[in-house]
């Protein structure tokens, strides 16, 4: 299980020195040195290291860093060319270092000997006992604490204060994110990692978990360096009701082959990734501009309550734009707001009579000439406890008229805990725009836009928040794609066998060498049976004519076997049958895969869906990451067209969910226990059959991939 890292004294050091300071314009060791010297808060001395100069803005230079004099520095920038880095952090070593921040690239992002280089840098780090940030890294801005250990130029006119933690790998987007600062987004602290050769994305999510001043965290994440990490800093932020908000890179195989180019890191399986995003409460953003906008709600959602702003009151003084605003918010799976019976009775004695106050609320231009009107319905609107958020939207600018109607909205809602969301829809920005920007309540430029934000926060409230209800279905997601046939399956006995010691059932069977043996087992048995191919390396044993079913007769059975084996129907699919298995017929019920592997990114995971012949049809599954609890198994599972069916069709009895759960909790405890020995395992079909006693799983085939 990996650990988190103690960066306290990386984000807030007491002394810094800046390898490859220089007092040449224009250049990062000048910009560097600069912003540590001139524009932080660094009590115990900011140190310029280069045996080129005698001094960097008339500060003595030192040659190296174990040449400063006094207690070891906390932090040395490292800004020197990549094949001089590890000289440099051999001397750190030396003088005590705690942390060394390579800014230089050339590393793993590069090509192998900069993999080697960068492997070597941290192995002599370790060895003494200091943690590594970067390469290939920007620096960071720990605003909460006048910190900047940045080569950015612009790093002094980003600064903002509040209540968000960003984290990205790549410097560019978050310096984006940064300057999202002119939108009233506050930052508190932002970290870009680069290569993750130490240091990661869990770390820094961890560490702002335990900063009460941060409680909002966003992320940009080209692909991961430890996975299982960043799932444990996840489950950490919903713990402390922490939103946690990420882009995450790869989507398509363009977008995962040139995050690695850039990190070299693991962008993994997008599939697994949105399951386990979606088991963690994280919320997943397609943009940038996408990331900021959720993370500048969450921000002023921090004072509302957001258990309500699924609750939406469309505000506007144009019918259009209310009509437009009531459809997006019931295309995006939110609610139009009833208004209690007070409520509509004092809006409709209020508002013109060619208004429409229902809900959407349409003042009309009614409100240009009766000054009061604006602020009465608005006041009756935020009274209301029914109201949970405001989509205040102003379709254009009417001069002095909008700058009346928004300095209302601002004023009456700051006494509420109802979320004000402004959209200023036109591309001229009037005196009405300023005030709500002046504010700290910039507009969303668009409703889809402030829409969308709007659901990424009620989603997250459902699922992170106390007794939150079950989440919206999701689209259900593709299963790998399997051969017919790997070398490292191995035989369904050694499954069987595997599965039955932790508790899964498997109806009577018997192994059948010959014809002469397929006949006596059917008669042993004494029921109709299924009868399936045995051959190694064999996974699909439908689609290579491995199963038939309902065998009811010795004879039958004997006939069926010859073809089965035949060594010449098998020749083509590069099969050598071994024989076949007879299997007691199981009575009707639901078919359910269940499977688990290990992912390269977030390690062991769950798959869970419709199972039997409809699996490649249906791509009907969950994903979760193990371990889980019952709950996450359960809201992963209702959005499923599995879920659907469990509940009794037509009049059908329904299966019981918890019993399924009791089974996908012993198949990912199996997978655990054998995670040395096997590399992945599946069952299809698991049966569930329902009657008056309850419902059974049995299990009719398994197989079993080992490492």
């Amino acid at each position: 299980m990996s650990s988190f890292a103690d960066i306290s004294r990386l984000v807030r050091p007491n002394r810094v020195a800046v390898v490859g300071a220089s007092d040449r314009p224009g250049s990062f060791g000048r910009s560097t040195y600069h912003n540590v010297r001139n524009n932080s808060s660094v009590p115990g001395g900011t140190f310029p290291v280069n045996p080129a100069y005698d001094t960097v803005l008339g500060d003595r230079a030192y040659p190296s860093v174990s040449a400063i004099p006094g207690e070891p520095v906390d932090v040395a920038i490292v800004l020197v060319a990549a094949g001089a880095v590890l000289d440099v952090v051999k001397d750190c070593a030396a003088a005590g270092t705690r942390h060394v921040m390579v800014l230089s690239s050339g590393f793993s992002e590069t090509d192998d000997s900069g993999a080697d280089l960068q492997r070597q840098l941290v192995e002599t780090a370790h060895a003494a006992g200091m943690r590594v940030y970067g390469p290939n890294s920007p620096g960071l801005s720990n605003n909460a604490d006048g910190v900047l250990l940045t080569m950015s130029p612009v790093a002094g006119d980003d600064v903002s204060l509040g209540p968000v933690g960003l984290v990205t790998q790549g410097g560019g987007l978050g310096r984006a994110v940064m300057q999202w600062r002119e939108r009233g987004l506050g930052i508190g602290l932002w970290a870009s990692p680069g290569n993750e050769a130490d240091l990661d994305v869990g770390d820094f999510v961890n560490h702002m978990v335990d900063d009460d001043r941060l409680r909002v965290i966003g992320a940009v994440v080209e692909g991961f360096s430890d996975g299982t990490k960043f799932i444990a800093a996840a489950r950490r932020a919903q713990q402390a009701g922490k939103p946690l908000v990420v882009l995450k890179i790869g989507r398509s195989e363009y977008g995962q082959k040139t995050a690695a180019s850039h990190t070299a890191s693991i962008a993994g399986n997008d599939v697994v990734a949105d399951a386990v995003f979606r088991q963690y409460g994280v919320i997943r953003v397609d943009d940038v501009d996408e990331l900021a906008e959720t993370l500048l709600l969450f921000h002023k959602a921090l004072d509302a309550d957001i258990t309500r702003a699924g609750q939406v009151c469309v505000y506007s003084f144009s019918g259009g734009t209310a009509s437009l605003g009531a459809d997006m918010i019931g295309a995006a799976g939110l609610h139009l707001a009833e208004f209690t019976e007070d409520t509509a009775r004092a809006l409709a004695e209020r508002a013109p009579s060619f208004g429409f106050v229902d809900n959407p609320v349409d003042l009309t231009t009614k409100v240009f000439t009766d000054s009061a009107l604006n602020r009465a319905v608005f006041q009756l609107v935020c009274d209301d406890p029914n109201v949970g958020s405001i989509l205040f939207a102003m379709p254009a600018d009417y001069g002095d008229s909008t700058v009346s109607v928004t300095t209302d909205a601002l004023e009456i809602a700051a006494g509420h805990d109802t979320l004000l969301i402004p959209v200023w829809m036109s591309p001229k920005h009037g005196g009405g725009y300023d005030v709500l920007s002046d504010a700290g309540f910039a507009p969303y430029d668009g409703l889809n836009r402030a829409v969308t934000a709007l659901a990424r926060v009620v989603e997250w409230a459902k699922v992170s928040l106390p007794a939150a209800p079950t989440p919206p279905a999701q689209a259900a997601a593709e299963p790998p794609e399997e051969s017919h046939a790997t070398r490292t399956a191995l035989g369904y006995d050694e499954a069987r066998e595997l599965l039955e010691r932790h508790g899964l059932r498997f109806p009577a069977e018997e192994f059948a060498a010959s014809a002469q043996q397929a006949a006596e087992a059917q008669r042993r048995i004494g029921r109709p049976v299924a009868m399936k191919l045995s051959a190694k390396g064999l996974v699909h044993k439908t689609e290579v004519g491995g199963v038939a079913l309902h065998i009811t007769s010795p004879e039958e059975a004997a006939r069926v076997w010859t073809t089965m084996t035949d060594p010449g129907r098998l020749a083509p699919f590069g099969l050598t049958a071994d024989g076949v298995y007879l299997q007691e017929m199981v009575g009707e019920g639901l078919d359910v895969l269940v499977g688990a592997h290990h992912d390269e990114v977030f390690g062991p995971v769950l798959t869970v869906g419709t199972g039997g012949i409809e699996t490649e049809i249906e791509k009907d599954v969950l994903h979760l990451a193990i371990p889980f609890t019952d709950e996450q198994f359960t809201r992963a599972l209702s959005p499923l067209r599995l879920w659907q069916r469990m509940q009794g069709v037509r009049g059908g009895q329904a299966a019981d969910a918890a019993r399924l759960t009791r089974v996908a909790q012993a198949f990912a405890t199996m997978f655990l226990a054998e995670a040395g020995r096997v590399a992945e395992i599946e069952v299809n079909p698991l049966r569930m059959v329902v009657s008056e006693s309850g419902t059974d799983c049995v299990t009719l085939d398994a197989v079993l991939l080992a490492r």
